[in-house]
């Protein structure tokens, strides 16, 4: 079983670093979620998503939840949310499966794009079902942002804009 530290105990004499698991981890993020973030005008773009209060570095923030769809479907469902001017929130589960936020989804899909993330995505197995959690990759302070890298495939023909204003940015997402 994966271990990862999330927290060190330095309020006494006799310090503990506390050790979960990632499905530990898991089951705790799943009861705080609603405690960790607060939805908000964007200074990105549309809507994001914001902390809450003080996160802090390697913590799980939020799952990213949706339609579980099959790869070969996401180009329809594309397709029909352009003609029906929808924004398409789909994020990719692993070779075969995307889960399609766009209708059904968790708060999870208003998190911008960044060329310099303060979070990181990662699919994390807990009783053999595979989750998209998103994780803070640095200490956030509450009231800032939520971003992470989007990783899209580079297009040639159809760039995507990147707003994120970082120092650093790419210019495009894709």
């Amino acid at each position: 079983m994966v271990q990862t530290l999330i927290g060190l105990e330095t309020t006494g004499p006799y310090s503990k670093n506390f050790v979960q698991s990632k499905s530990s981890q898991y089951r705790k993020m799943k009861q705080e979620w609603r405690q960790n973030v607060v939805l908000a005008r964007s200074k990105i773009q549309g809507l994001g998503l914001y902390a809450a209060r003080d996160l802090e570095k390697h913590q799980m923030i939020i799952e990213y939840l949706g339609e579980v769809i099959r790869k070969d479907l996401t180009d329809i469902r594309e397709k029909r949310y352009e003609d029906q001017n929808r924004g398409i929130y789909m994020f990719r589960l692993d070779d075969d499966r995307v889960l399609d936020a766009t209708m059904c989804g968790g708060m999870a899909r208003y998190i911008n794009h960044s060329c310099d993330p303060n979070c990181v995505t990662e699919t994390v197995d807990v009783d053999r079902d595979n989750h998209i959690i998103i994780f803070a990759n640095r200490r956030i302070s509450r009231g800032e942002e939520l971003s992470y890298d989007y990783k899209f495939d580079f297009e040639d023909d159809n760039r995507i804009p990147c707003n994120c204003g970082a120092s650093n940015c790419r210019k495009w997402m894709n």
